[in-house]
């Protein structure tokens, strides 16, 4: 069969720091690499890769990539299957927008869509897009099993497949939850011979620091904590898997040869869990002498990370890591089930700052559960990170993700009450700064929001450079060398360029129009 896959565009604006991340999509390829190894063609539209610098106004945001019309043009005519992604519910007005679109060109064609979004709101997505199908969670065996019931000509033996969601009689059906992965080793390599590699390269906006030629992967997947504003068990369970330490330097000696690559990002919802794993992985780097790099960037937890930790990781060339504990208070933590030792994360930070490893630290704002003395110990968490020589920390604003314990409970009370585009558009813009945050919180205002987590970030930086002032000197380098020093210097200077080329298009934009008139 001749399937494509989409990756849609994406959101984009200039002060949206997480916005300004733009590197290849994983999810995408590895499901067209399990696609592909089943013998079918695959035609893959990467419409961020292919158009890194196009912009299309969208609301109060741009979406950065191919045009719709654009996306359906390049769909090979030839294709029995279209299927799109959807990771971020944030996304989904403007994936809706496409699919619609695309069907009605294609309306003969089976429509299927998987991704975090469809996963935790089937019910919305089916009754408001024509998808025939939903992958739900982990997709590589779904979608395939999904594919043969279409070869075979037997769409209608869809219900009995395990993991998905589709129209049955008129309604909205689920299947039973398919099981995780038994074994995540044999799962194809991503095909990144689809994608625009180079141009991502090129483009320079990893999620980690720029250090160079570097390259997203998995070492492993799930994580088997369960945050009650978090959408990983809804996807992955609370099943939390390692790959073979030796494959995965095996995938990066691979980049090495086709890509140049010297630095990798490991963008896992949780790299380090047990201290044996990421030991093994650091000594079958250290074993084969790789001159290379690698990153966490997604946040990761801090139990495993000791001395001897800190030590070997840093030998194998571990440069950055972020940890995630996203308040600074324990009755948050407890409530919000985040399972972290504030102390011991603290201890091991020190321990990876005396090595040299870069770190830097999530922080949320606005839980429902926040009150004054919790934010005030979230501002003590922020200076302690100054103090100990963090080089950043990331502050958001609380967002209610779909069917997430948390947003369940504020439907429940009837804190959300409808999912329209305008919901959607704030699990976008609670991460952009100088926009005005939506609360949740009955003790504060979302104006107190946006100024508060405004304070937060003043705080930190004042007092990391205040408690060293050649700090300063060694930020403004990193910010203006070719290679970023840390995350910070990187995300700083991917908004600087991204603020540069919206305002090009907006100008060229407004040229346009002049000239039409």
């Amino acid at each position: 069969m001749h399937i494509t896959l989409i990756d849609p565009p994406r959101y984009t604006f200039p002060l949206n720091h997480a916005s300004n991340v733009v590197i290849p999509p994983l999810g995408v390829a590895y499901i067209a690499a399990s696609i592909e190894s089943q013998g079918h063609h695959v035609q893959v539209i990467d419409a961020v890769g292919s158009a890194l610098t196009t912009y299309t106004e969208f609301g109060p945001v741009y979406l950065r990539g191919l045009s719709f019309d654009e996306i359906v043009r390049r769909i090979d005519r030839e294709t029995d299957i279209i299927a799109l992604s959807n990771m971020f519910s944030c996304q989904w007005p403007a994936t809706r927008r496409l699919i619609i679109k695309i069907k009605q060109i294609y309306a003969d064609k089976p429509m299927i869509l998987g991704g975090e979004h469809p996963t935790g709101m089937p019910d919305l997505v089916l009754n408001q897009a024509p998808v025939d199908v939903i992958v739900l969670g982990e997709g590589e065996e779904t979608i395939i099993e999904v594919l043969h019931h279409y070869e075979k000509g037997m769409p209608k033996d869809l219900s009995m497949i395990a993991g998905v969601a589709l129209r049955k009689d008129g309604k909205v059906i689920q299947t039973c939850r398919r099981e995780r992965l038994r074994n995540i080793d044999d799962i194809p390599l991503p095909a990144w011979h689809h994608f625009h590699i180079e141009s991502y390269l090129g483009f320079n906006q990893p999620h980690g620091a720029a250090l160079g030629r570097y390259m997203p992967m998995l070492a492993t997947r799930g994580c088997p904590y369960r945050c009650t504003f978090c959408t990983s068990p809804q996807m992955w369970t609370q099943r939390w898997i390692m790959r073979n330490p030796k494959l995965i330097v095996d995938e990066m000696e691979k980049y090495m040869a086709e890509y140049g690559a010297t630095d990798f990002h490991f963008e896992d919802l949780t790299a380090i869990v047990k201290k044996e794993k990421i030991l093994q992985l650091a000594q079958e780097i250290l074993d084969r002498r790789l001159k290379i790099t690698f990153q966490l960037p997604s946040g990761t937890r801090s139990e495993a990370v000791d001395r001897e930790t800190a030590r070997v990781i840093k030998a194998a060339g571990c440069s950055e890591f972020q940890f995630a504990p996203e308040s600074g208070d324990e009755r948050i933590l407890r409530a919000i089930e985040k399972k972290v030792n504030l102390p011991k994360m603290f201890e091991a930070a020190k321990y990876a700052i005396h090595e040299g490893i870069s770190v830097s630290c999530n922080f949320i704002f606005g839980f429902p559960e926040d009150d004054w003395k919790s934010i005030m110990n979230n501002y003590k968490a922020i200076i302690k990170c100054a103090r100990l020589g963090f080089t950043g920390v990331n502050l958001n604003a609380y967002s209610p993700q779909p069917n997430t314990t948390s947003f369940r409970q504020l439907v429940d009370a009837g804190k959300i009450k409808q999912f329209d585009d305008n919901y959607f558009m704030s699990l976008f813009t609670f991460q952009s700064f100088f926009v005005k945050k939506t609360s949740y919180n009955d003790r504060v205002s979302s104006r107190q929001l946006t100024w508060l987590i405004f304070f937060g970030f003043l705080l930190f930086y004042v007092s990391y450079f205040v408690l060293k002032p050649t700090r300063i000197y060694s930020s403004f380098k990193s910010f203006f060398t070719t290679n970023a020093a840390n995350k910070s210097a990187t995300y700083a200077r991917s908004m600087l360029k991204e603020i540069m080329r919206i305002l090009r298009f907006k100008k060229s934009l407004r040229r346009t129009l002049l000239a039409s008139r």
